[in-house]
Formats: C-alpha cells, sequence, structure tokens
C-alpha cells in the first residue's frame, strides 16, 4: 500500500454549466487546508421488536460541506465569488474587472465543482455553493480567503494534472486602507472581511441520492480590524453609533486587484484594554455592514487577467 503525506494533495475548480452536473477542473488552487466531506446523515432505525438495541442506520439526505483557505490572488479569488450569493458583471477586455455585488436570491445563479486529490485518489464533489467567506490581512502582510462550502453530492472524478496559477499574492505593502471611503488610514495592522450567507442543503424526494439544491438565508457582514489607539476620537463615533464606509484595497500590480468595500459600516464592539508594562496600546474594533440607498451592504471588485466565459 502507498502511503502519501499532504504535499501531494491538489485541488481544482470549475464553474458547473448544469447545476450539480460534474465539470472538470479549469482552474487550480495552491491551499493551506482543506476539510470536504459528505455527510450522509445516517438515520438510527429503532422500532420496537423485542430489543433494546439499535436496529439498523441507513443513510439520510447526503450533502457535501467543509472550507478551503488558500493565499489570494486574483484569478483564483474570482471563481469561488461566482458561487457566492453575489451577481457579477464583467468588464474590460484584460485585464477583466469582476464588480461582485451582493443579492437576496434564495439560490445561487453559478455552482462549482471541486475536485481534490488526497494522496492518489480523486474525490469530485459537485453543485458546491460558498455560504460564508472570509478574506483576512494578519500581521504578517498575507491575505488569505478562507471558503465555507455546502455541496450536493460526490461524482466521479478523473485523475488531476494541475496547472498552478502564477498570478502574485498579496502581501505586505500592498494595502490601501481607507476609513471613511476616499481616507487612506496607517494605524492598522490586521484586516478581516466576512459574510456569512447562512446556507441550508435541502433534501427531496427523488431517484437518486445528494442535495436537491442549496439555499441562502439571512446575510451578514462584518469587518473587524486591529488599530493603534492614540485618542479617543474614533471610540467616541462608536459610543455614538456613528456610520462609515470602509475600503480595502490590495494591489499587486495593474492586472491583479481585490477592493473591498462596505458603503455603511457601523462599529458594534471596541475594545481598548491595557496590556502589560511595554505593550502598545491597541485598540480591536468590529463593525457591522449594513446597506446602503441603493440595498447592498457590501462590495468586492476584482480584476485579474483571468477570462472567465
Amino acid at each position: 500500500m502507498a502511503q502519501s503525506i499532504g504535499a501531494s494533495g491538489i485541488i481544482g475548480v470549475a464553474i458547473e454549466t448544469t447545476p450539480g452536473t460534474y465539470t472538470a477542473p479549469v482552474k487550480f488552487v495552491p491551499f493551506n487546508s482543506e476539510s470536504l466531506k459528505v455527510n450522509i446523515n445516517p438515520v438510527e432505525r429503532r422500532p420496537v421488536r423485542d430489543s433494546a438495541g439499535l436496529i439498523g442506520i441507513i443513510p439520510g439526505n447526503l450533502t457535501v460541506e467543509g472550507d478551503i483557505e488558500f493565499d489570494v490572488t486574483a484569478d483564483t479569488l474570482i471563481y469561488f465569488l461566482y458561487a457566492t450569493r453575489c451577481s457579477i458583471s464583467k468588464t474590460g477586455a484584460g485585464p477583466y474587472v469582476y464588480t461582485c455585488t451582493p443579492t437576496s436570491n434564495a439560490i445561487p445563479v453559478k455552482t462549482l465543482s471541486i475536485s481534490v486529490r488526497r494522496g492518489t485518489e480523486v474525490f469530485g464533489y459537485v453543485g458546491c455553493v460558498v455560504v460564508g467567506f472570509t478574506i483576512a490581512v494578519g500581521d504578517d502582510g498575507k491575505m488569505t480567503a478562507t471558503m465555507s462550502i455546502l455541496g450536493r453530492n460526490e461524482a466521479s472524478a478523473a485523475a488531476l494534472t494541475a496547472v498552478w496559477p502564477t498570478a502574485p499574492v498579496f502581501q505586505a505593502g500592498m494595502y490601501n486602507l481607507q476609513i471613511p471611503t476616499a481616507t487612506q488610514i496607517y494605524d492598522a495592522d490586521t484586516f478581516e472581511f466576512a459574510s456569512e450567507d447562512n446556507g441550508q442543503a435541502n433534501g427531496r424526494l427523488k431517484n437518486t441520492p445528494g442535495a436537491a439544491f442549496v439555499n441562502f438565508g439571512e446575510s451578514n457582514a462584518t469587518i473587524k480590524l486591529a488599530r493603534d489607539f492614540d485618542t479617543r476620537a474614533d471610540y467616541d463615533t462608536f459610543k455614538a453609533g456613528t456610520s462609515q464606509s470602509i475600503t480595502m484595497i490590495a494591489t499587486a500590480n495593474a492586472n491583479n486587484i481585490v477592493n473591498i468595500s462596505a458603503p455603511a459600516a457601523i462599529k458594534t464592539a471596541y475594545e481598548v484594554n491595557i496590556g502589560g508594562q511595554g505593550d502598545l496600546l491597541r485598540a480591536s474594533i468590529e463593525y457591522g455592514c449594513v446597506i446602503d440607498a441603493t440595498g447592498k451592504h457590501y462590495q468586492i471588485i476584482v480584476t485579474t487577467s483571468e477570462n472567465i466565459v
């Protein structure tokens, strides 16, 4: 028996033409971790038949779920954003500009096939939807994304031969954080944008296993920052419930840009604590993103040479 380590792993993604029908990967994603798995949602059988023991276990409605974390490049991020609750408009002729705007749709417009090679075996997950995601910059300056996946089923997948992307990752020295928008600040060292759409896989009466579709529920978007604390001016806006716009622009070059904006963000938590004697005084701030006059509570614009038809 051949043994393998995690270094042999491969993940590839493709936007499905028919939701739930496997499509071979067109983009391969270098990843830090993945936890995709099939849940058979087992149903215990305990009829009364002169026994206190478990009589049997049968599969319930099958689903796929798990997270994928990867270092952000513009060309890989946009594939996952297509499976979020966003409407995406594409402009330009290379580089292309993809404007991702959240909607109130119950079901996604696009779904993904996600292929994973673990060791020598390949797993194909279909009807995959991004039901929540986080894009964050840590204190090391690297931008990472975590995609929470909910899918319909598993399908046969052929062997994978990866062609790895060459677009640059976002790193220290590539960020422009603006609060409010158009006013750059220089006292934050971490940033986190998170969107949660409370997805649910739906089983229906049919003649094949797997969920019939995935739907979205309520939508919540938040931003977290860590900033130097100099004066209480920003703290006072927290007490007053003042709304501020926030924009984070990550620019590797003219062909690789990620722009995350929240038109109306209101602080929901503001912590300033004295640590040790020699610790720098910092503030940990959380924002809730609310809708503006156009009905959007955030927007993500990705500039990339990747041409998704």
